[in-house]
């Protein structure tokens, strides 16, 4: 019988080592786990804490993101909607983040720790960080916007307001309205405006209040309808007729932040407008977002 060749023995037994070791690593870190994490005590000293030098207007994240649903359930009195669903983090000066494991937050990225309490397995810090400040809250001001359907034309319709959105007339599902949407997993309070076949579903602000930047987020709502459609959607930006930039959003964009420069107008009021287009409407929940910011 044939010896098998040195080195293929040894590089055998060199793989069968290394995944002995894999299984000892994997054993032990199952072992050790459920001891290394913040047991309901660690949560009821950080969440008191928090609420202890909390703020109306702070922002209390976890870290990392997938114990949120956790933090939740003891500081989530805190966490309006509004907050919850938040377009971004640049509103916010304060921070409150628990972390456990050494991971840190987003949200908390280029500011200075202004205090910091370990809890156990938990690490409270609230972090003081540059903040933008809003002059316009688009979403929040719904109220606030026209919309209209224009078709391929150009003839416009106008989609007045009924109830708790702006309801365009003979298409059912062509209407504006604010609401909670999922984008990348994630919720956001956003203007839902879905597409319209052969038409542009147009959103305009009469009277806006710049500031240095008009910051614009965009996204495709329901997981679903992403597995289902592929259409790009087209959003155009104009402000006071002047066409600012057109943003395109696909399945795979998430939630995504597009910033225009209005320094030269800042501290002026002007209509902004949003003309949303897509060539392939069907199945296309486009969400958005904006604000006027300093």
């Amino acid at each position: 019988m044939e010896t098998p060749p040195r080195l293929t023995t040894r590089a055998g037994l060199a793989a069968l080592a290394a995944v002995s070791l894999l299984a000892l690593v994997e054993t032990a870190s199952a072992i050790v786990a459920p001891y290394r994490a913040p047991t309901d005590q660690d949560w009821r000293a950080a969440a008191a804490q928090v609420r202890a030098g909390f703020r109306p207007g702070d922002l209390i994240v976890a870290a990392p993101a997938w114990a949120d649903p956790i933090l939740r359930v003891y500081l989530g009195d805190l966490i309006p909607a509004e907050v919850a669903g938040r377009m971004d983090d640049e509103r916010f000066e304060r921070v409150w983040e628990i972390s456990q494991r050494g991971a840190t937050s987003e949200a908390a990225a280029g500011g200075t720790v202004a205090e910091k309490s370990r809890f156990g397995a938990l690490t409270v810090r609230r972090v003081q960080r540059p903040a933008a400040a809003v002059r316009y809250d688009f979403v929040a001001r719904w109220t606030d916007a026209h919309a209209s359907r224009r078709g391929a034309g150009g003839a416009s319709v106008d989609c007045p307001r009924v109830s708790d959105r702006l309801q365009c007339p003979d298409v059912a599902y062509n209407t504006v309205r604010r609401q909670l949407v999922e984008v990348d997993t994630r919720l956001r309070m956003a203007l839902l405006a879905p597409p319209v076949t052969q038409g542009t579903v147009v959103i305009e602000y009469p009277h806006v209040p710049l500031g240095r930047s008009l910051v614009v987020a965009t996204g495709l709502h329901n997981v679903w309808l992403r597995k289902e459609a592929s259409g790009p959607v087209d959003l155009r930006v104009v402000i006071d007729g002047v066409f600012d930039g057109t943003f395109t959003t696909r399945n795979d964009d998430g939630w995504a932040l597009h910033r225009i420069d209005t320094t030269a107008r800042a501290g002026q009021v002007a209509a902004v407008r949003f003309e949303i287009m897509s060539p392939a409407p069907h199945a296309r929940q486009f969400a958005l977002a904006a604000e006027a910011r300093f």
